[in-house]
């Protein structure tokens, strides 16, 4: 009986915002997701999910401040007034899946001269991207103002196989997917259920990249969660009175199962 109630709590608190969100980012975002790629990932938060403005995005390596094989696009600039952040808190990323090269007809898991990407992230740690997977570790974007708001911009950089900047012509895709937590934890407080994808060019002509980003879009996205455990984290709800710290896990359409919960204080 105790686990229903902490469970009709949860679902009263975020079903309707993971319903009505959902349909709101749905409905007039398709053709959004399909032009919007050269803009600034804009990332808000409705309850405990985070919506993007598109989940597919563009850049170019050789960007005037980065040189030939870096850039600092696209940034991040968090929408306050689709749904803020808490303040204090840091937005974050998790690197998932691995880098895919764009062979001019087909994205594959092959480089030609053991290329790999890297993010700086906002703690100076380096995150990559590789062929054969990515960096266990989560990076870090900034930390949200007190306004809710956080607009920063990363450096992305190619290296090949001698660990050198450099990179071959071609097309090059990366994933991460971001989440909210608490300064210095791990523990997501909210997430993005779907992963963003971001294609960037070294060296192609304009027209040759535009095909591989359209095909990029027409790839399989993996829509799981925060280290692809299907486990949403939440750190305060109430009960009967007092205040719990859940961890639950997605069983599909939108549904969670209790599989943790951890009296804390009213104050915490």
């Amino acid at each position: 009986m105790f686990v229903k109630i902490i469970m009709l709590l949860i679902s009263l608190a975020i079903n309707p915002f993971l319903s009505t969100a959902m349909a709101n980012e749905n409905h007039g975002h398709e053709e959004e997701d399909s032009h919007l790629h050269e803009s600034d990932i804009q990332p808000w938060r409705i309850g405990a999910e985070i919506f993007v403005n598109s989940h597919l995005f563009e850049t170019d390596f050789g960007d005037i401040s980065g040189g030939l094989y870096a850039t600092d696009k696209p940034g991040v600039d968090v929408n306050v007034e689709k749904g803020a952040f808490t303040p204090g808190n840091w937005l974050r990323f998790q690197p998932v899946g691995q880098l895919l090269f764009w062979n001019g007809s087909d994205w594959r898991p092959i480089v030609p001269n053991g290329e790999r990407v890297e993010i700086k992230d906002a703690q100076e740690n380096a995150i990559s991207f590789r062929i054969d997977g990515v960096s266990e570790h989560a990076g870090v974007i900034g930390q949200i103002d007190s306004e809710g708001g956080l607009h920063a911009h990363l450096d992305f950089s190619i290296l090949d196989v001698s660990n050198a900047l450099g990179g071959s012509s071609g097309a090059y895709r990366i994933q991460l997917k971001l989440y909210e937590s608490k300064p210095n934890s791990d523990i997501s407080v909210s997430i993005a259920p779907s992963p963003i994808a971001i294609v960037l060019n070294r060296g192609l002509q304009q027209e040759h990249f535009e095909q591989a980003v359209s095909a990029a879009a027409d790839l399989n996205e993996n829509s799981v969660f925060v280290a692809d455990t299907g486990i949403l984290n939440i750190q305060r709800v109430k009960a009967l009175g007092t205040f719990y710290k859940v961890k639950l896990q997605h069983i599909g359409n939108n549904q969670f199962q209790l599989i943790e919960a951890e009296e804390i204080s009213g104050t915490e």
